[in-house]
Parts: C-alpha cells; structure tokens; sequence
C-alpha cells in the first residue's frame, strides 16, 4: 500500500512539474516573440519604425478627397520613406492628450504588413464659450492611435504634410529629379564601365569655381545596383571638374564599402 501511495506521488510530482515547466517555457517563448515583434507604439517610442513594415498609407480629409500611398510602387514608397522619417524623429508632447473629434479635418491610416491599422489624425483644442464649443487643430500635434492606445506627438513637417502636403505629391519624377538623374548619368559616364551599376539614389551638387558661371565643381554620390537584391550597400562619392576651357576633370573618385542602413536611408532621402 505504502509503495502504491510513493508512486502515486511520484507521478502527481512529474505531472505538476511538467506543467509547470511547459507553463514557463510557454511564457518564455511570448516574451521573446514579443521582443522580436515589437509593437508600433514600442518603435515609435524607441524610434526604430521601418518604412519596409508598412502596406501603404491611406489619406483623407473631410471634403472627401483622398489618396494611398503604397509600398509596391517605386514612387509612392518615398512618401511611406518620408512619413517613418518624420515619426522616428517626432517628439513626445508633454502634459494632458487633446482631444481627437468625430470629423476631423485630415486623418491617415498606416496599414502594416503584419495586418496592424494605425490612425493619425491633428490633435485639437476645445475652449466652450457661452456654451459653444469651438475646436481648433493644434499646430504641430499629432494624435497617434494603435489599437485603443493613443500618444501625441509634435512634428511640424508631418503636421504640415497631413494637412496640405499629401494632396501635392507627385507620383512620378520631377523635373528637377530628371534633371538631376540626367546630369548624374552624364558624368557616371565619364568615370568608366567599372562604374555602371552605381545608379541607385543618386545625388549630384554643382558648385561655380571661384564665381565663375563657365567653370563648375560637381560632386555625386550613389548606391550600386547589386545591393537592391540582398546583401550590403556600396557607396559611390566623385568629384569632377567641368569647364567650357579644360573640359571634364575627374578629380576624385572613392567606394565606401558595406555602408550602415542609415547611410541608406541618408542617401535615397529625398526631403528635409
């Protein structure tokens, strides 16, 4: 009887501390998803948001004009590029959240890949006056809602863009990038076949020598092609000298291997 009572402890022992011990493991395993799964909140609070984790942007203001910006098109993925730019580098507003209001004037919705909608809309001020309340957006404040979660920010350019910018985008090159690209593509030329796929992002800047409209000191940076599918960026920096007496001078040339992601993103960057 006494060894039938000893293995019946002994099972209930094993039972209890398997279930514990798959309780803890299971917990476990939540935690570190959780760390590997960060939520919007989490990286816009530790300003790690990546514009690749986001569908597409959704825009609307209350006249009912409205527009989507998605991650599949070339030109439109500037603008989710631009608005994770300013969301990383917005600042917490401090003190009491103002009000969001049923209608309000603009709102956009981030649609991430993971299935996540987050609102954006302008955060108001209320004052009631002989029992009439008027509400007006507060400049440079916005309301950001994830999942019943709300934190205000203050970013003036993302303020500004919500408000009036999103209605002007292009959704194609403009001039001055076709210029741009044109006169990059002049001078790649110039440096040698060694340097064809360096046409990623490309950045040029003219500068006069010594004031004079005749003669010009053009410096151009790019990513090449090959690190578009996988691996790291190389980067492309040259200088050259342009002039109706001497012709085209290289002056410098130089590769910077294996640059940083924010290296990147400085480069493909297109606004302030």
């Amino acid at each position: 009887m006494k060894i039938k009572i000893y293995m019946l402890l002994c099972i209930l022992f094993i039972v209890y501390s398997t279930t514990v011990f798959t309780k803890q493991e299971a917990a476990s395993q939540m935690a570190e998803t959780k760390k590997n799964n960060p939520s919007f909140m989490e990286q816009l609070v530790t300003n790690t948001l990546e514009h690749n984790d986001v569908q597409n942007i959704q825009v609307q203001n209350n006249s009912g004009l409205q527009r989507e910006f998605s991650i599949n098109n070339g030109f439109q993925e500037r603008v989710l590029r631009k608005v994770v730019y300013w969301l990383n580098n917005s600042e917490r507003a401090i003190g009491t959240i103002d009000i969001s209001i049923d209608n309000p004037s603009n709102k956009m919705a981030l649609k991430m890949k993971k299935g996540d909608v987050i609102t954006i809309e302008p955060a108001y001020l209320c004052v009631v006056d002989n029992k009439r309340k008027t509400c007006t957006a507060n400049e440079g404040e916005l309301i950001v809602f994830e999942n019943g979660k709300k934190v205000q920010l203050k970013s003036q350019s993302l303020y500004d863009w919500l408000m009036v910018g999103w209605r002007e985008e292009v959704d194609g090159s403009t001039k001055e990038e076709l210029l741009e690209e044109a006169l990059f593509t002049r001078y790649l030329y110039h440096l040698g076949p060694s340097y064809s796929e360096f046409f990623v992002c490309p950045k040029i800047n003219i500068e006069p020598i010594d004031g004079d409209p005749r003669r010009h000191l053009i410096f151009g940076s790019s990513l090449n092609y090959s690190g578009h599918h996988g691996g790291d960026y190389d980067q492309l920096n040259f200088s050259i000298s342009d002039s109706n007496l001497s012709g085209l001078q290289v002056t410098n040339v130089k590769i910077k291997k294996h640059i940083s992601q924010e290296e990147v993103e400085k480069q493909c960057r297109t606004f302030d």
